[in-house]
């Protein structure tokens, strides 16, 4: 696994990671949901974001971690490392002003 730049935590020998991009067409905060407790890099022109927020999904949820990051428009790449498995479900959204 190549990465853009090195995570802050990119875990062992024998963990998961990934690297994917997604589009900004409203400035506001945005919700990285995961289904592990991997860790994540959200870099901008190759710099990281800073988190505003963390939480936990419900737990009814598949829902493990929550991270918040407050993003203009713009494109991103996300970085995963870290993960336990190959496969990870994830998902990005807008919050509510």
């Amino acid at each position: 696994m190549q990465y853009v730049v090195r995570p802050e935590k990119p875990g062992g020998s024998v963990s998961y990671g990934g690297v994917f991009a997604f589009t900004v067409a409203t400035p506001g905060r945005y919700r990285i949901a995961l289904g592990s407790g991997a860790w994540i890099d959200v870099l901008a022109d190759g710099k990281p974001a800073t988190s505003v927020a963390h939480g936990h999904g419900p737990a009814c949820t598949g829902i493990r971690k929550m991270v918040d990051f407050d993003l203009g428009a713009g494109r991103y790449v996300l970085q995963v490392a870290g993960n336990g498995t190959a496969d990870l479900p994830l998902m990005v959204t807008k919050l509510p002003a």
